[in-house]
């Protein structure tokens, strides 16, 4: 069931465990195209609030809504994700309830780093159910640079040595491996850096769970692209972004010959550098479906 919280703009959506799904909703809820946003691995929803306002002044026809993803922003039990399979669902059924509460509506589904893997798994799970319009991928996260795989592998064997060889047991629950991604991984702009240092809700600590999560939605993503059926893509791309490895992703999604792609100067956090262009390009590709 769809319901507003208290906090203005927020929305929520109870999963059939009981757990509740937050998403953010910028623009007139009878909006005939629905934009839904899935954020990367350390944010949330709120991250995508400059692009969120910017689509909602475009007009009426747009709604935009950031969701967060199940252990993030939010929602309970913020670092842990049980298994990807759950957080996957969660999408799946919240689009689903969506379109239920608006059957005239398009739904364009779309995803920002590790979000555009996860929406490609969504997306292949829906594929051709009327559902989903288009699929969107904003610097998506199919391939990460070796610096940051590195980083990311080091923290984890890093964390689990110390409980290894400290004979901690931890419950499963329990954030505690670092997630090693720093404000300059993102963009160098100074406000934004300052923005993303003083937020209270990313994350900086992560369970088991979630590492494992993470890596079986991002194996199943890649065979998940090619199932997607007739399901229109575009991605965008930021030519300075510090964490993808733009070349790598951009071949690999390549393999559909109707794939459109767009650059943009900016780094990783393109919704922060560039909010006005990427609205542009968002609300064209919307704007392509009702051709």
């Amino acid at each position: 069931m769809i319901a507003q919280t208290a906090l203005e703009g927020v929305h929520t959506f109870e999963q059939p465990d009981g757990y509740v799904t937050h998403y953010r909703l910028w623009g007139a809820e009878s909006a005939a195209d629905l934009v839904v946003m899935l954020h990367g691995g350390m944010s949330h929803a709120g991250w995508q609030a400059p692009l969120g306002t910017r689509l909602a002044g475009l007009g009426d026809d747009i709604a935009f809504l950031a969701v967060d993803l199940r252990g993030s922003g939010l929602n309970a039990g913020r670092g842990h994700i049980p298994n990807g399979d759950l957080a996957v669902q969660d999408i799946a059924l919240l689009l689903r309830g969506l379109k239920e509460a608006r059957p005239g509506a398009r739904v364009h589904l779309a995803g920002w780093c590790f979000g555009a893997q996860v929406a490609t798994v969504v997306a292949a799970e829906l594929a051709d159910r009327g559902i989903l319009t288009s699929l969107l991928m904003v610097c998506p996260g199919f391939f990460f640079n070796d610096r940051y795989s590195d980083v990311l592998d080091r923290s984890i064997d890093a964390a689990l040595g110390v409980v290894e060889e400290l004979g901690i047991t931890v419950e499963p629950t329990r954030p505690f491996i670092r997630v090693p991604l720093r404000p300059a991984d993102f963009t160098d702009r100074a406000e934004w850096l300052a923005a993303i240092e003083d937020d209270k809700l990313k994350l900086s600590h992560v369970t088991v769970g979630t590492i494992d999560s993470w890596e079986a939605i991002a194996v199943k993503s890649e065979t998940d692209y090619g199932r997607i059926g007739s399901l229109p893509v575009r991605a965008v791309f930021g030519t300075r972004d510090r964490l993808v490895d733009n070349d790598r992703v951009r071949a690999f999604l390549r393999s559909r010959p109707d794939l459109e792609t767009h650059d943009l100067d900016a780094g990783h956090a393109v919704h922060f550098e560039e909010t006005d262009a990427l609205a542009r390009l968002v609300a064209g590709f919307v704007a392509e479906s009702k051709r």
